[in-house]
Parts: structure tokens; sequence; C-alpha cells
């Protein structure tokens, strides 16, 4: 068989052009007015996978297709084939050929379809994603063979997105002309003609046995039609009569149900990873996961898993009671009381399950990833902590030690392998439920991994183990943010093609057909902060243009130590300490040039002085310190680690007092070097450096990237976001626009999530009560409502609240779960206080928010159902 591939791709001097077929390269041959051809005969294969790359004159790839999925399935009859292709390249439709559409939202029966083959074959195939269930694409022409432009011809769906017909060249009248069309599939009405002109076949040059494939974009408008609703809330506040004091993953399913019925189309969770290091409180935060692969052992349901003996089962039960009474969750009673049980039935059952195909067939899948998690977590039961700087020989990860400790202890591994087969089992149950009843279910992939981690103990290369993220002051945290992570070591990243990364994000498609990539500003540039700061405040951008000391003193601003180290005049100290300021002198500070004092190298840091009072609770001893790290960040330059007289303005220098003493010129010299740095210096170098990573992880899978875009936004972010077309998210109290207080829902960017809290604000409740005059200027301005603002959220404002976010053109309005309530005053909690997951500002914030109702409850309440699904179809309208 001969086949001919051309394709029209307009190349720079010195560029060619490439085709990839089942793992083999060609080189294409230019042609003229931008088109590329090649014939190939050696290929004896009838399914071809194939895309197009180009290269430079030395043989470097600059650019391949953004979706590298071309597919032809030949004939053995066929004696040519000739291939008519486009570029697949990004475009606003870019969203719809993730899962979370082709399998899910507008998921089709995909009936495999016996093509005919004439003796002279013409397919046309057509890349339309946006088409909803209800329709099909058709094609309709000049001609009674074509429909006669009333009666159009449906396309087979059987490789949905794509679209496909073979048409027989004997029946065709030439030339020919045609357009793409929508069509109802009950009716075969048409309900939506493409744009533009109409499309034409001039000649009939086909040879005997020839089949002539072409492939189109078609200009259709309902790409930009849909909407949909849906509601975020962690697995560990679901409540279910069959909870166990904390969510599950098989309640999953029955807030699914909740979710259809209310005519809602997504689900947003919180990460689900292990996290637990300590058996207590400490693991409650979902985002400081031990592994990003192993799912968190106590979202396993125990009585989807095993059986307990009748005596156990009687304990069972009654603690369960106890547990579901509480409002919140008891982490420590929670997670120890199922590692007793969970025991059990791996001592009962564990033999069998594993000799079980099942379980044979995760573990072969699974054990690159699984060996290290589960010997990690035998070593830290052993040594009753996840430090493992602590584990004596077993300190670094060395592949013979761990397979020699594996056989050794193989029972204990084996019991983390059981649980981990289970968590799978269960939670893709959950995530075939929520696709079979036409829910996404979007995850979420932290940026970051705990210090004392599977993977930096087995992978520590990839990590910057002397630095720590996090984030600067803003609208979460006024001190910044210090998440303890280690920052990651991009180049070892890079040098692996981004493996790494890549693996992590194929293990969450497995559950998920949506994620949110959290803290997407760290892709750009990530707030390292050294380990001996406990605020965000001495931190500093990775990677960054720091100035060098001589940029500083033509800026008329000469770098010297004054400015770099903690400086504090004396009046200053007597100021703040008052009648206690010579023993706070005389304890904390050495003086260095008559009334200047500094820090004494036993305090000289934040982890110092907060070791120096571990063990003192009292607010007078918290006040005390407070003020000491706030004299320790009082600099105007950070010094950059990497490049040796190179500095950082501060974040936030304006409210030092060393700000505060310079004069009038060198105040506005510094603030012209603070803005200058932080909003315009490294707008390039981060765009490029987020170009060089995000769409190399974001093609990883065909799951939909959304990401959490909020905080210190640079110029470069939006436009990346745009040009890889990623879901952006909008919360109106914190607008990206400088010098509003408010964003205006009405304008929002249709590839967005719009929402009114996430996990890290208060509820829209509790924002109500949080400021007075804020929420004032909301009510009489944005609600349009006069006179003055009710102390208390109402049902009615906060369904108003909520409407105007539906109305908005984002593509997802996603709701709290609290937020939904909140529209119900029969319904809600009666302490909205209760509701807020998580205080960024909090270092030990428990995350341990639990609906105050069941689902079962939920699901009976009708009138409020009827409520949010009238609201959900107010902003659902389907593509057509």
């Amino acid at each position: 068989m001969l086949l001919k591939f051309h394709i029209h791709y307009v190349t720079k001097f010195g560029e060619n052009l490439f085709i990839k077929i089942n793992g083999r390269e060609f080189a294409m041959r230019r042609e003229t007015f931008g088109w590329w051809s090649i014939e190939i005969s050696e290929i004896n294969r009838l399914i071809l996978k194939y895309f197009y790359l180009v290269k430079d004159s030395k043989g470097n790839e600059i650019i391949s297709e953004w979706r590298k999925n071309h597919n032809i399935k030949l004939n053995n009859s066929t004696e040519i084939c000739d291939i008519f292709d486009v570029w697949n390249e990004i475009n606003n439709a870019q969203p719809f050929y993730s899962t979370a559409f082709t399998n899910v939202i507008n998921k089709r029966n995909n009936k495999k379809c016996d093509f005919n083959i004439y003796e002279k074959t013409l397919e046309l195939r057509a890349n339309a994603p946006q088409i909803s269930k209800e329709n099909s694409l058709a094609i309709v022409g000049n001609s009674n063979t074509l429909g006669n432009w009333t009666n159009p011809l449906k396309m087979q769906d059987d490789e949905f997105p794509l679209w496909k017909i073979k048409l027989d060249v004997a029946k065709l009248q030439f030339p020919f002309e045609f357009k793409f069309v929508v069509v109802n599939n009950k009716t075969n009405q048409i309900v939506e003609w493409e744009e533009g002109e109409n499309r034409h076949f001039l000649t009939n040059d086909f040879l005997n046995n020839e089949h002539k494939i072409y492939t189109f974009e078609t200009s259709l408008n309902s790409r930009n039609v849909w909407r949909g609703t849906g509601t975020a809330i962690p697995v560990f506040s679901l409540r279910t009569a069959n909870s166990f004091g904390i969510g599950d993953f098989c309640d999953l399913k029955m807030f699914v149900d909740w979710l259809k019925k209310t005519g809602q189309v997504l689900l947003q969770i919180l990460p689900v990873n292990d996290s637990c290091a300590f058996f207590d409180k400490r693991d409650s935060s979902p985002y400081s996961s031990i592994s990003m692969y192993a799912l968190h052992p106590v979202y396993i349901n125990l009585q989807e898993m095993g059986k307990l003996s009748a005596e156990s089962q009687f304990k069972y039960e009654k603690i369960k009671i106890q547990l579901n009474k509480s409002n919140t969750i008891d982490y420590t009673k929670v997670i120890k009381t199922k590692w007793k049980f969970f025991k059990e039935i791996f001592n009962r059952e564990g033999n069998n399950c594993v000799q079980s195909a099942s379980y044979k067939e995760f573990f072969n899948k699974n054990a690159f990833w699984l060996q290290p998690y589960a010997i990690f977590c035998t070593l830290r039961d052993k040594f009753k902590t996840p430090y493992f700087d602590t584990w004596m020989d077993y300190e670094n990860f060395k592949k013979t030690d761990v397979c020699k400790f594996e056989k050794e202890n193989q029972k204990s591994v084996r019991f983390y392998y059981f649980l981990q087969y289970h968590a799978h089992r269960q939670m893709k149950s959950a995530s075939n439920h929520a696709r079979k009843n036409g829910i996404i279910l979007k995850g979420d992939i932290p940026i970051g991994i705990a210090r004392h981690s599977v993977e930096t103990w087995k992978n520590p290369e990839y990590f910057n183990l002397e630095n720590q993220a996090g984030s600067p002051p803003d609208a979460f945290s006024t001190d910044g943010q210090n998440w303890e992570f280690p920052t990651y070591n991009w180049n070892k990243i890079h040098e692996d093609n981004y493996r790494w990364w890549k693996n992590r994000l194929e293990k969450m498609s497995e559950y998920f057909d949506a994620y949110r990539i959290d803290h997407l500003l760290g892709f750009f540039r990530i707030w390292e902060i050294p380990l001996h700061s406990l605020q965000g405040f001495l931190g500093r951008f990775n990677p960054a243009l720091p100035y060098s000391a001589d940029e500083l003193k033509q800026y008329g601003l000469p770098v010297s130590e004054i400015y770099t180290e903690p400086h504090i005049k004396g009046d200053i100290i007597h100021k703040i300490f008052g009648k206690h300021a010579n023993y706070e002198i005389q304890t904390f500070f050495d003086t260095t040039d008559g009334n200047i004092f500094k820090f004494k190298s036993d305090f000289d840091t934040q982890l110092k002085i907060n070791d120096f009072f571990k063990n003192m609770h009292d607010e007078e001893t918290k006040t005390l310190k407070s003020t000491l790290f706030l004299l320790i960040n009082n600099v105007l330059f950070v010094k950059d680690e990497y490049k040796k007289n190179h500095f950082h303005p501060r974040i936030a220098a304006q409210q030092t007092t060393v700000y505060k003493e310079l004069d009038a010129n060198k105040r506005q010299i510094f603030d012209n070097i603070y803005n200058e740095f932080y909003y315009h210096r490294n707008n390039e170098l981060w765009k490029s450096v987020a170009m060089k990573k995000l769409p190399a992880l974001i093609t990883a899978t065909n799951m939909l990237a959304c990401c959490e875009d909020l905080g210190m936004i640079p110029d470069c972010v939006p436009e990346v976001i745009n040009d890889l077309r990623i879901i952006s998210l909008e919360v109106q109290r914190m607008p990206k626009s400088q010098n509003v207080d408010f964003a205006n829902t009405a304008v929002y960017p249709y590839l967005s999530v719009c929402t009114t809290s996430t996990h890290d604000t208060s509820t829209l409740r509790g924002w109500w009560k949080e400021n007075g005059e804020k929420i004032q200027q909301y009510y009489n301005q944005v609600l349009n409502l006069h006179g003055d603002a009710p102390k208390i959220c109402t049902g009615s404002i906060a369904e108003n609240i909520l409407v105007r976010h539906l109305e908005s053109p984002s593509v997802f309005a996603v709701f709290p779960f609290q937020d939904w309530l909140a529209i119900d005053e029969n319904i809600r909690r009666k302490n909205e206080d209760e509701e807020r997951i998580n205080i960024p500002a909090n270092r030990n914030n428990c995350w341990q928010y639990r609906m105050h109702i069941t689902v079962e409850k939920l699901l009976t309440e009708d009138k409020f159902n009827a409520k949010i699904k009238k609201l959900a179809n107010r902003n659902c309208k389907f593509s057509r």
C-alpha cells in the first residue's frame, strides 16, 4: 500500500517538517505555498497512529502538534491512501477535547462502525468535540447524494471527538459544494450551520482502489455556549449514615446522586493523597501528602473493604455512632480506630486478597511507586516518626537495603499494599459512578509535597531541601504563608523530561476528568523561604533577576548592611517595649554603634526565637515573640542565595521602620525599584519558565486543566493561561484588576471557574461578618440594594450573589457546599463560623469541617433541591 501524506504548515528558514508514524520518524518534502508531503510504502500496518513535528537544521525538535492523536484504520483492498491533514494546534475548543467532555458531558455511545470501502473512496473528517450527545455532526451539499442542502448525512462518532463519513466517489457529481452542520439525533433537523463560505471539491482525480482522506476544522459557534454548575466539598467533609466520623470514597457516590438530582455537572474535591505522618490532627491538611500517588487510607470504607469478627463489628457500630454525633472530625480517634480495624481485616482476608487476579493487576501496574511507599510507611511505623533522617541505616533510600528490609518485614509492608488496593478499588468505583451519571469529578494537585515524604526520601535530587515553599503576604495571610514544603529542583526535573510530574498526573487521570492546579503561580516562580524563617516576609522569588549592588548604586540607593540585616534604633525598641525595653535589649540585642542595635547570634533568626519560647504559651510571650519576629523582618533587601552581592527588595518593605526612616527621595527610589522588580523586571523570565514547564504537564493527560491563579499575579500569568487555554479561577472578593474592590462577574472570561468562596477563605456567610464597611459597599454598589446592609447574610442575599455568578460568562460556576446551603435559612448551619475549612494564616489549623446533615437527609429536601436545580438550569446551556 502506498501512503501519501499532505499538510499545510508555514515554517521559518532552516526548519523542516517531520511525521512520526507508529514510532518511526520520516522527513517530509517541502512543496509550494507552505505545503509539505511524503510518500511511504514500507509501512504494512492497517492502523496508523501519527503526528507532525518541526525540527531545526541541527535536528532539534522545535515544536510538535498539541494533540498527537492522528489515527487511521486502513482496509486491505486499498492500494493508495492519500491523506490531507491539518496541524493540530491549540485553539478555543481545546477544553472540549478533555475527558471532562468527551467521556462525561458529551460522551457518545461509541458503537463501532463498519464503513463501506468503495472502488474510489472519499473520506471526510472533522474534529468537533463540542457537539452534545443529543446532536451529531453531519454534512449537507448541493447534490442529491449530499442532500440538496436539506437532508444532511450524519457522520460517524466511533472515534469521538473525531467525526467521519465515507462517500462513494462514483455517486458524487464534481464539482460539488458542502458544509458541516449540527443535526438533532431524533429529528435529523439542522440546528446549526457552520460559518463561512461553502467548501468545494472541484475535480475527480481518483485512481482505482484509492482512498482519499481530508480532515477539516469546523467553524461552529457552539463551543462558547455550554456552561455548567458544580459543588466543591472535601471528601473528609461528607456525612452519610455509613460514615465513620469522616467522609469516605463510598460517600462520594451518594453525593454524586445529589448533584445529578439538582442538575449539576461537576464535583470538586480537595487532594485525597495519603498525609499520614503522625496519626493525629497534624495530618489533617490534604496539602501535606507523604506520597503523590498513594490514596489516603482514612477514606476507605471499612464495610466495603471486608468483614470484621462479630465482636469487632459490635465495637465498630458503637464507635461509629459516637463519631458521627460529632460536628467536626476527631482525626486522632478516626485514624487510630480505622487502623485497628484495617489490621483485623488484613489478618482475616489479606492472604486471599493478594492471590486474586485484580490485586495482582493493581500491584504490577503500580509497583514502581507502591513498593517505596509501603516500605516508607513501615519504616515510619517502626521508628515512630516520618523524619527519615532519624532512620539510621535507612536514612537514605538504597534499593538493595529497602528490598532486604521488605523481605524481613513482608507482612507489615504487604499491609500497606492491601490498603492501597482497597483505596484504589473504592475510589475507582466512585469515579465510574460519577462518569456514568454525567458528573465531572475534579481533583486537586498540590504544588508541593511534605518534606518528610516518600518522594523526598527516594528522589531527593528533585528538591531543594535547604529551602521551603510558601507565598508572600496577600489576602489569605498578612504575614505570608510558609507551607514548609521543599521547593523543586526544576533543572533536574526538566532533564528527565518532566517524567516525575507526568507520572503524577497520569495517576490522577485514573480517577479524575478535571483537575485544579494548586498555586499555578508556583510554575512561574515560587516564593522560596529560608529554613530559618517561619513567616513569609524574608522569602524571595525563584527564579528571579535580583539587583546587583552596582545596579542599586546607580539607582541612587547603594546597598549596605543596614538595609540587609535588621538594625533597630534604641528609641524604636523603647517605644515598642516600654518599661521592659532594657530587659529585652539585654536579652536579645547587641549594640553596634551608639543607639543602633542588632540581634545577638542566639536570636538572629525566627527559628531561634521560636525555639527559645517553645515551652512558653501565655499571651504576653506570644506578643513578645510576634514583636521580635517583626523586628527580624526589618530590612529593605533580602540577599540572593544563588548570586553573591545580588539582592531582592523585601516584600511589603514599606511597612518596616527602616523604610519609614528613609528620606522622601530614597523612599521614592526604593518604591520605583520595588514596583519594577515585582511587576515588570521578571515578567519575560517568568513567562519563559512557565511555557517551558506547563505545556509538557497539561498535555500529559486528557484531563481538563483548571488552575488556582490567585494572589500576587504578574502580567505574564493571564497571557500564559490564555495561550494554553487553562481554566482560570475567579473570586469576586479577590479581584485581579487593580484599583477595584470587587470583580465584575459579568465580564469574567469564558474559560474560567467562578466561585463565591474557596477552602482558604471564609464562607459567604462568614465573609459577611468580617468587615462591615466593605460589606456595606458591596451591598450598595454591587448588589445595587439601598439602605444599610443586614448584619447577617440572609438567604435571599446569598441567592442574589449566587445568581450573579450563575449568570456570568464563566464555563463553570462552582460553589462550596456551604454557600449553596446559605440560600436556605431553614437548612443551613446555625453557626457559620463552624463552616470554615482552612485559615491559611494559622499554621496549626485543623481541617475538620463536616456537613451538619447527612447526604441521605439532603436528598429528601425537595424544596431546597428544586431551587438549586432551577438555579443550575439557569446557568447550564448546552452546545447545539
